[in-house]
C-alpha cells in the first residue's frame, strides 16, 4: 500500500510538472504574442493576449502593465489606470507602472495624483529623464488650470 501511494505522489507531482511547463510556455508564448500586437499597432489584439496571460498569472505585474499601455494607446485612460495600479500592487518598485499611471491621471485630469506617481517614479528611478520631463509638463498643466491660460498678444 505504501508503494502504491509513493508511486501515486511521484505520478502527481510529474504531471504538476509537466503542466506549469505547458503554462509557463503559454504564458510566454502570449506575452510575445501581445508585445507584437502592440509593436504593430494592434492594441486590441494585445489587450486579449495580456488578458490571456492575466488569468493564467493573475499575479503577473508585466502582463498588467503591458495591457495598461495597450489600452492607454486607444484612449482607455481609467481602464489603464486600473492595469497600472495593478501591477504597481503586485510590485510596488515598479517605475514604468508609476510613471505611465501618472501619465493616463494626467490625460484625465488628475494632476495631484499624477505629480505623485512622476515623483515615486523619480524615486525609484532618478536617471529617468522621461519621468522629469512628465512631472514639469503636469506641474505646467496643472498651473494654467488653476490660474487660466495667458492672454493673447496682438
Amino acid at each position: 500500500m505504501k508503494h502504491a501511494r509513493v508511486i501515486l505522489c511521484i505520478g502527481w507531482v510529474g504531471i504538476c510538472l509537466v503542466a506549469n511547463g505547458c503554462w509557463t510556455d503559454r504564458v510566454s508564448t502570449e506575452l510575445e504574442k501581445g508585445l507584437r500586437s502592440s509593436n504593430t499597432g494592434d492594441y486590441q489584439l494585445a489587450i486579449e493576449s495580456f488578458t490571456k496571460v492575466i488569468r493564467l498569472q493573475p499575479g503577473n505585474a508585466e502582463a498588467h502593465y503591458y495591457r495598461g499601455l495597450a489600452r492607454y494607446q486607444i484612449g482607455l485612460h481609467e481602464e489603464a489606470i486600473k492595469d497600472y495600479s495593478k501591477a504597481i500592487l503586485i510590485r510596488p518598485s515598479f517605475p514604468e507602472a508609476h510613471l505611465n499611471r501618472g501619465l493616463a491621471r494626467h490625460r484625465l485630469g488628475d494632476y495631484q495624483a499624477a505629480i505623485e506617481d512622476m515623483e515615486t517614479a523619480i524615486q525609484l528611478n532618478p536617471r529617468d529623464g522621461n519621468a522629469y520631463l512628465g512631472r514639469e509638463r503636469i506641474e505646467a498643466d496643472s498651473l494654467e488650470v488653476k490660474i487660466g491660460p495667458e492672454p493673447k498678444q496682438n
